[in-house]
């Protein structure tokens, strides 16, 4: 799969917006309904993050490129993960332009 059909430069600009929202959105909810311990604000932060990338792709806010399901769940994980603080959006890019052999922009 060539990557260059599936990740669009607009998803790439997109990604950290979508997370720096989910970052603060989740930290309202967990702050609303006092969720502190356990695995469950990160739950918080993955469910927002894929509920406002969904939502981003079904507005038009972002492009992504073929096959279209495929991109969005990436989209999703991407927010997910650097939501949570695993990984950072370069770190991710870079990690997948690696594992498909993508020439480097």
């Amino acid at each position: 799969m060539d990557p260059q059909m599936l990740f669009t430069t607009d998803f790439w600009y997109m990604a950290p917006s979508l997370s720096a929202v989910t970052v603060f959105i989740a930290g309202l909810i967990n702050g609303k309904f006092n969720i502190v311990d356990g695995f469950w604000p990160q739950l918080v932060a993955w469910i927002t993050g894929s509920v406002l990338s969904v939502a981003a792709w079904f507005f038009g806010l972002v492009t992504v490129g073929e096959p279209t399901w495929l991109a969005v769940v990436v989209l999703c994980v991407i927010v997910g993960l650097s939501s949570n603080g695993i990984y950072d959006i370069p770190t991710i890019k870079a990690f997948i332009d690696k594992l498909f052999g993508a020439k480097k922009e």
